[in-house]
């Protein structure tokens, strides 16, 4: 199996637009190619994300647009399982990114570290924080040397993959899902009108 992880900073809390990601091949769990790049989000910057990643409006001017960037990405979509940390917040931002100009989001399947990291490393058994992935890649010994930097976090989104395979020696078929965009909400337990119908008097 193959896999393209990605990571996707945005410019500001609509998520529906990126100023950054950073993407790794990985063929066969060997890392066969990396890119990165800023992305002119065409999208006004809030000081909030700002803070996070530190890319200003200043920075993405003369960057590739996002059409450019899914017309690299699109191609990887049928014959490689994209890993992400979190994962369904990045392709959130890439369905939104899509949808936002018309454009279709094709089939997508994916592993989630975050997900093999509460299922096989933790076993349930973990606290929140611990899948933070600064902490997650700390606990396993991966390296993590610029936190919100996209190329930085993909390459530690691939080293928790690689070193889960390591120790635990999985099946990652079991764990992949497809991606589903927009997503639906879940139906209340009791439907209005019938709960007092259903219950019986005592």
């Amino acid at each position: 199996m193959n896999y393209l992880v990605l990571d996707v900073e945005t410019p500001n809390s609509k998520n529906d637009s990126i100023c950054s990601i950073g993407v790794q091949l990985l063929t066969e769990d060997k890392i066969t190619d990396e890119w990165y790049t800023l992305v002119d989000p065409e999208d006004a910057f809030e000081d909030f994300n700002i803070s996070i990643h530190h890319i200003t409006p200043e920075m993405v001017e003369g960057a590739p647009r996002f059409e450019e960037v899914w017309e690299r990405l699109a191609p990887y979509c049928g014959s490689r399982v994209f890993v992400a940390h979190n994962a369904e917040f990045d392709l959130t931002v890439l369905a939104k990114a899509l949808e936002k100009r018309g454009m279709k989001l094709p089939d997508i399947t994916y592993l989630c570290t975050v997900d093999l990291g509460r299922r096989i490393h933790y076993n349930y058994g973990n606290v929140k924080g611990d899948l933070v992935l600064s902490n997650l890649a700390n606990n396993l010994g991966v390296e993590l040397t610029e936190h919100h930097n996209a190329l930085y976090d993909t390459r530690a989104c691939s080293g928790i993959f690689l070193r889960l395979r390591e120790i635990y020696d999985f099946d990652p078929a079991a764990f992949v899902r497809r991606f589903r965009y927009p997503k639906h909400a879940k139906k209340p337990f009791f439907v209005r009108g019938r709960r007092e119908n259903n219950i019986k008097s005592v």
